[in-house]
């Protein structure tokens, strides 16, 4: 999973240069259309197994290897053939899309550029007729995030992904007295007892345990929860006012000696969820899969999950119809399957210990659940309390090309190559470069 994951981020950030900042056509339109029976979701008096038929269906990870599994349990007579493609994933869906060639009938992607295939009409429509997606239970920043200018839904999910702090218990009791994530919590709601935590942590190890694993994980909570402001407006840039003091943030940590200084996805970075080097990881929820279950097999029961004094999100995958697919009917049982059926779902947060995109799901589970790997806590519940607050309407398809613009050059701060006038001023110049649509005053 770890390998996955790693070709996801190397091939996400090579594609947003490519995809992110640059134009986009209309995808292929398709003249067939989607059988009614289908259309809405459990409007249809066919039994399951009278669906018949196969379907194509591509992605990045193995993770809709356990969709297609619950789908084609559920549909006996559909065949979904499920393709995995590496860290040219994105290039080769926009290539298809681009020149209106075959593709796949559904094809997922990655938060980070969702609105690109938005933008660029690749999937359908699914808030119009014949579908007429049902979204009332979903979670309302998914909505928001998989829908077009005119608020129509284009793809659907299967997750949402609040995020937290994730840290090792016997660490906490070691260094800050308490293991709760409830006052854990409240060390940590502000930046201020952040970096007192960090001190503590850091003292009382003799500088052997840090606070943070690198620079990256200030980033994954501060990228969506301290900025306001989107970076493209318009076709305008716009630097939030916070980007300054996050160039800030950063020189703190790191000339106090509170992070690893781990590149994220490294084998050392994986590997230190093991070890005593790292307190605590800035992840979603699937971090405890990908991330803690990956790295740290043996480790059940020694983790909390604690808030941080933003709330945040990080990742999700999402799944449309490509509009050039000739077999609509079936991908629309597919997407609405994965994304809306609530047995699937409450399955998925069994077997995975993860969190769903259904709020009527997500309030039932949360009443009596515990998490294992986290000493019993109802991590459920910690997700539950984050929704609110989590703001996306600063999303665009250019966030993840100027996020690694931007900590390129802080990076360069950091290492002393460049002060922190010249690193945001060659950070506004980058942006300039790579995203030729975009005006930079």
């Amino acid at each position: 999973m770890k390998r996955a994951l790693s070709v996801l981020l190397i091939g996400m950030t090579a594609v947003s240069m490519l995809g992110g900042c640059g134009s986009t056509k209309n995808a292929a339109s398709s003249s067939s259309s989607v059988d009614e029976t289908t259309a809405a979701a459990g409007s249809s008096t066919k039994a399951n197994a009278d669906y018949k038929g196969t379907l194509e269906v591509w992605g990045w990870t193995t993770d809709p290897e356990y969709q297609v599994t619950a789908f084609e349990k559920a549909y006996p007579n559909v065949k979904v053939n499920y393709t995995q493609i590496g860290t040219d994933y994105d290039t080769k869906i926009q290539t298809v899309i681009e020149n209106g060639t075959k593709g796949p009938d559904v094809f997922y992607s990655d938060v980070k550029n969702v609105k690109y295939y938005i933008d660029a009409d690749a999937w359908e429509n699914l808030s119009a007729a014949p579908y007429n997606a049902d979204t009332s239970d979903e979670v309302p920043y998914c909505k928001e995030v998989a829908s077009d200018a005119d608020g129509n839904v284009r793809a659907l999910t299967y997750q949402a992904t609040p995020g937290g702090f994730w840290y090792k218990r016997d660490l906490a009791k070691k260094y800050l007295g308490t293991d709760d994530p409830a006052e854990v919590s409240k060390m940590l709601s502000t930046m201020d007892g952040l970096m007192d935590a960090a001190e503590k942590i850091k003292t009382g190890s003799g500088d052997k345990t840090h606070m943070f694993a690198g620079t990256n994980d200030l980033w994954t909570f501060a990228n969506y929860g301290y900025r306001t402001s989107p970076w493209v407006t318009d076709g305008n840039f716009t630097m939030d006012p916070y980007i300054s003091d996050f160039f800030d943030l950063a020189k703190k940590v790191r000339d106090n000696d509170y992070d690893a200084k781990l590149t994220w996805w490294s084998d050392e970075w994986i590997a230190s969820t093991s070890n005593d080097s790292v307190f605590g990881y800035c992840l979603p929820t699937w971090g405890l899969e990908y991330v803690i279950q990956t790295g740290a097999p043996n480790s059940k029961g020694n983790w909390g999950l604690a808030s941080m004094p933003k709330s945040y999100f990080n990742g999700g995958s999402f799944l449309g119809i490509y509009k050039g697919s000739k077999n609509k009917d079936l991908a629309w049982l597919y997407v609405n399957f994965v994304g809306t059926n609530k047995d699937f779902l409450t399955q998925f947060v069994k077997d995975k210990s993860d969190y769903t995109s259904s709020v009527s799901v997500n309030e039932a589970v949360s009443k009596d659940y515990t998490n294992d790997w986290c000493g019993g806590q109802n991590t459920m519940e910690y997700f539950n309390s984050q929704l609110e607050s989590i703001n996306t309407k600063i999303v665009t398809k250019y966030d993840d090309t100027i996020g690694n613009l931007l900590m390129n050059n802080v990076n360069l701060y950091l290492d002393g190559t460049l002060t922190k006038d010249a690193a945001i001023a060659q950070f506004k110049d980058d942006v300039s470069t790579n995203c030729r649509d975009v005006k930079v005053n």
